[in-house]
């Protein structure tokens, strides 16, 4: 395997990541806040008035397997005439973590190579074959 292939498949794949966070509300969340943050920051910024986005993740594991919760908190802070406007979103999303820890919404395929198969030969005797 070529070291370009190796560190594709050993890492997640963030744009898929980001869009199936709260079953793909949280990117559109993540698009509107920054406009309305940046809008705010505009109109309102002079000074020392900053606006602010923050996105927060965090994971707990589920039972005793290779699944976990994605906990996702996106958070805005808007320079308002007369002072600030506060909002959080927050969501919880299962995810597995498969090879290297690469987190997917779907299971990770099962490498199946090596693996035998039982088939009925003419004779009716069963044989192995390997896939």
């Amino acid at each position: 395997m070529s070291e370009d292939k190796h560190q594709t498949d050993s890492k997640t794949n963030v744009n898929d990541f980001i869009g199936e966070l709260n079953a793909g509300v949280l990117i559109n969340q993540l698009g509107l806040v920054l406009s309305e943050a940046a809008q705010g920051t505009v109109l309102h910024g002079k000074g020392n008035k900053k606006g602010k986005v923050t996105l927060e993740l965090s994971m707990t594991q589920i039972g005793d397997n290779d699944q976990v919760l994605i906990t996702s908190k996106l958070t805005k802070s808007v320079p308002t005439r007369t002072g600030k406007k506060y909002e959080e979103h927050a969501g919880d999303t299962p995810m597995f973590a498969g090879k290297h820890g690469v987190l997917t919404i779907d299971a990770p395929k099962v490498d199946d190579s090596g693996q035998f198969q039982l088939h009925h030969g003419q004779d009716n005797v069963r044989k192995i074959n390997e896939q």
